[in-house]
């Protein structure tokens, strides 16, 4: 049989990639792979350079500029080339860009936390004057809970006001995430390699600071929640768990988790929202409102996590699978290689069975 053609589409870093890489060597019996950096300046020609069956994007999700390149030239390969990418051109360009998740949100109707986007610093302060506090005030990119603030006085959100509407902006935080936990082993680790180090920490400054935020700023509603559901879904797999609090108010960015796994009523609601946007790959954070029910923080269809597994029940890692109108739950851990393997599973199985992927 001959092999799959497949184009893995890198950013700007160096390495975020790899995980591509390394799910298409497990299963090189089946495809054959290149890589195109989507940065360079010949990426059209290289995209053009043969005839790929698909193209496996991996956006970027550090600094703002190079997201907004990578999603144009994504548009040009999807919706100029009509050429099929994984994950699909919604969830890239929801990704990493809060302000278009929350429009997004609207529009589909889809429960979360209210949110408001200003451009006009006038509207902002007359929000800040009269809005319920707390209020949480997000940076348009930031992972981990970077770019995240909770103001409980308004004086605090007028300046945060006037930094983003002037030269200056808002940095997103920079500093060791102390929400992580586990500090012994951190600091040995990075002791263990100094070098390394300083210059993991000034990539990690350089990505916050070089392009603050400016002229427009999001605020959202302030859900009070001892933890967050994350839930993955790639494919018809199933997992979810929660995310607690360590260090401060915020779960994004925290590595405590409790193995509680979602119900059905859960699982009902994941799968409508995947099934109504068809969405191939995605992390959604949800928070649960005891007079709302679940409410959606984040769409995510890149997301980073080491365990081999994302999910367990009676003590046994696994996913659950609809099937016959009910959900089953299968032993496994499918999550290997931060579920690169389960997604270039779920490219295969598209290109055997030449399914339609929704652009």
């Amino acid at each position: 049989m001959e092999k799959y053609k497949v184009a893995i589409l890198k950013n700007e870093t160096s390495d975020e990639h790899i995980e591509w890489v390394t799910a298409c060597e497990t299963f090189s019996s089946k495809l054959e792979y290149s890589v195109i950096d989507l940065v360079e300046v010949d990426w059209l020609e290289k995209v053009l350079e043969k005839d790929y069956d698909i193209y496996l994007t991996r956006a970027p999700g550090r600094i703002a500029y190079f997201k907004q390149l990578y999603d144009e030239r994504i548009y040009i390969i999807n919706k100029v080339l009509n050429k099929t990418i994984y994950p699909t051109l919604n969830e890239l360009l929801v990704y990493e860009n809060k302000r278009l998740l929350s429009y997004y949100l609207n529009s589909k109707t889809i429960p979360h936390p209210r949110t408001w986007v200003y451009y006009n610093k006038q509207k902002a302060i007359e929000f800040a004057n009269s809005c319920e506090l707390p209020v949480v005030a997000k940076t348009n990119i930031g992972a981990g809970g970077s770019g995240v603030k909770i103001f409980r006085d308004r004086k605090a959100i007028f300046d945060y006001i006037e930094s983003i509407f002037s030269q200056k902006g808002v940095n997103r935080n920079y500093l060791p995430n102390f929400r992580k936990g586990n500090y012994f082993n951190r600091i040995k680790k990075r002791l263990g390699n100094i070098e390394k180090s300083i210059e993991y920490f000034q990539e990690k400054k350089t990505a916050a600071t070089i392009d603050s935020q400016k002229w427009f700023v999001l605020f959202q509603e302030y859900i009070k929640v001892d933890y967050e559901w994350r839930c993955v879904v790639i494919d018809d797999s199933y997992f979810g768990h929660k995310k607690l609090k360590t260090f401060g108010e915020m779960m994004s960015g925290t590595s405590k988790v409790s193995w509680d796994y979602p119900n059905e009523e859960l699982l009902n609601f994941l799968k409508k929202i995947v099934t109504e946007n068809s969405f191939l790959s995605q992390a959604i954070d949800l928070f649960y409102d005891e007079n709302r029910g679940y409410l959606v923080n984040e769409l995510q269809c890149f997301w980073g996590s080491k365990n081999p597994h994302q999910m367990i029940k009676d003590d046994k890692p696994g996913r659950f699978v609809f099937r016959d109108n009910v959900w089953i739950f299968e032993e496994g851990t499918f999550n290997q290689n931060n579920s690169y393997n389960l997604r270039l599973q779920h490219v295969l199985k598209i290109l055997e069975n030449n399914e339609t992927v929704i652009f």
